[in-house]
């Protein structure tokens, strides 16, 4: 078991990715904190960690509000005593060309996908220094390729790379950075890309379909796992060869 004794923290773990890592760290040893504005979900997540053995709790958190993020820190802390891996996963967009991007969902985006990043590393690095600990943000692989339709989500993806750099240079050698970029995965969230846009995307990605979120959730641990302690200031691209085209 690769997480023992470790205390993870991931945002957005209501659902999706974020849920399936939950599970996975869990599997693995770790206690974990599911973050999330969905409490029904947030809740759920719990159910099924404690079912199968597991050990985390739940908290309501908004990672748009500073004091949220600020709370969610504290509240791990408080309650397994320290901090081991702080897994930034949630987001929100809304479809839209760069011309149809209204100014509300560009600041939405930035607020709930990236400004989150920064805010809960500042709140949180002192007890990661303590531990050695691991920053993972969930990027994309659009941190990487333009695809039409979602400007202001590539701009705040994007905009993660830069900063999971940026941190894994200030923050060595305690603390490693690191990214994780999905593909087209199968989840709630990625749906509202569309049936059509996902139908055409799977003719030509090399491994022909979506991941599952289990798949992400490996890469995740393996970043997250001492296995990795070599590894900073990079992104892993998971994407079913989409880049390779």
């Amino acid at each position: 078991m690769r997480l023992v004794g470790k205390v993870a923290i991931i945002t957005g773990a209501a659902s999706g990715i974020g849920l399936a890592t939950a599970i996975r760290f869990s599997e693995e040893g770790a206690a974990v904190v599911v973050a999330d504005v969905n409490e029904m979900g947030g809740e759920a997540c719990v159910e099924q960690i404690v079912s199968r053995g597991g050990n985390a709790v739940y908290i309501k958190t908004d990672v748009s509000r500073d004091a949220d993020l600020q709370a969610m820190i504290e509240f791990a802390v408080a309650t397994y005593g320290g901090l081991d891996i702080l897994h930034n996963n949630a987001y929100w967009t809304e479809p839209a060309t760069a011309l149809d991007t209204s100014a509300d969902n560009w600041q939405r985006t930035m607020g709930v996908t990236l400004r989150p990043v920064l805010f809960s590393v500042k709140f949180a690095a002192h007890y990661l220094r303590m531990r050695r600990g691991v920053v993972l943000n969930t990027a994309s692989v659009q941190s990487l390729i333009g695809i039409s339709g979602f400007a202001a989500y590539q701009a705040a993806k994007g905009g993660m790379m830069a900063l999971t750099r940026a941190l894994a240079v200030e923050l060595a050698p305690e603390i490693r950075v690191v990214a994780i970029l999905p593909g087209s995965v199968d989840t709630p969230a990625a749906r509202v890309a569309g049936d059509e846009l996902v139908a055409e995307q799977m003719k030509i990605l090399p491994l022909r379909r979506q991941a599952r979120p289990i798949e992400i959730a490996n890469a995740a641990l393996f970043l997250a796992s001492d296995e990795a302690s070599y590894v900073t200031g990079i992104g892993l691209v998971v994407d079913g060869g989409m880049t390779a085209i």
